[in-house]
C-alpha cells in the first residue's frame, strides 16, 4: 500500500510538470536582475532619487580652530598685579655699576669709553658692547655699537642692536647717535638691530670726540 502511494505521488507532480508552459517554467526559474540606479547624461543631481547608487553626497562638518584662552596674569608666580604695573613709572635698572652709562627714569646713555679716533678704524661688523641693564619685566638687555655699520648696513652708517633675555615684554624704544635717530621702534622679541648715520665723519678733528648713544624706553608693551 506505502509503495502504491508513493507511486501515485510522483505520477501526479510529473502530470503537474508537464502542464506548464514553456514561459512558465522560464519565469519560475529566472532572478531578479539587479542594476545601479544611473544619473542621465546632462541630468540635475536633484532629480536623482536619495535612495541606491547616485545620491549626491553631502559636506563633512567643518571645524574652526578654537580660540587661545587669554592668559590671566594675575595668575603668574611672581607677577605684580596689572593695576600695579600701570602705576609704576619705567625706570631703567643697572645690573652693575659702570661709569659709561647713566641712567634717569625711562633714560640711559652710554657714553663709549673709546674716542671715535679708535672707534672709526674698527672693522666692519666689529662692535663695542655695553653694561647690562633692564626695565619692568625685561630684564638683562644689552647693547653692541658698531662704528663702521653690521654685515649688511648701509655704507657710511653705524648700527646699533638690542639684545635682550629670553621672555621679555615688548618694548617701544628710540635710539640716538649723538642726538640723531630714526624715530620709535619696537621690539617684541630677543634682538633688535638698526642702522644709524654716522655720528662724526672721519677727519682728524672729530678723532678726540666720543660717541654717545641714547636708548629712551617709551613703553613696556602688554604692562
Amino acid at each position: 500500500a506505502t509503495e502504491a502511494a508513493g507511486a501515485a505521488a510522483a505520477a501526479s507532480a510529473q502530470s503537474s510538470s508537464s502542464r506548464r508552459t514553456p514561459e512558465m517554467r522560464a519565469t519560475a526559474k529566472a532572478s531578479p536582475t539587479m542594476r545601479p540606479l544611473l544619473m542621465p547624461v546632462g541630468g540635475s543631481p536633484w532629480t536623482v532619487p536619495k535612495w541606491g547608487w547616485g545620491r549626491t553626497p553631502s559636506h563633512s562638518p567643518q571645524l574652526g580652530p578654537a580660540a587661545t584662552p587669554a592668559l590671566d596674569w594675575s595668575q603668574v608666580a611672581g607677577a605684580a598685579p596689572v593695576q600695579e604695573l600701570a602705576r609704576t613709572p619705567i625706570a631703567v635698572l643697572l645690573l652693575m655699576e659702570s661709569p659709561d652709562i647713566v641712567v634717569s627714569g625711562p633714560r640711559l646713555e652710554w657714553c663709549l669709553p673709546d674716542a671715535w679716533g679708535k672707534l672709526r678704524d674698527f672693522p666692519r661688523d666689529f662692535c663695542v658692547t655695553s653694561p647690562m641693564f633692564g626695565v619692568q619685566q625685561a630684564g638683562n638687555m644689552q647693547l653692541a655699537f658698531y662704528p663702521n655699520g653690521s654685515r649688511t648696513a648701509e655704507l657710511d652708517h653705524c648700527t646699533v642692536v638690542l639684545t635682550r633675555g629670553p621672555d621679555s615684554a615688548g618694548i617701544k624704544f628710540e635710539f640716538l647717535v649723538n642726538g640723531r635717530g630714526i624715530g620709535p621702534k619696537v621690539c617684541l622679541g630677543r634682538r633688535y638691530l638698526g642702522d644709524y648715520p654716522l655720528p662724526f665723519d672721519k677727519t682728524d678733528e672729530n678723532a678726540p670726540k666720543h660717541v654717545v648713544v641714547t636708548m629712551k624706553v617709551l613703553d613696556i608693551l602688554g604692562a
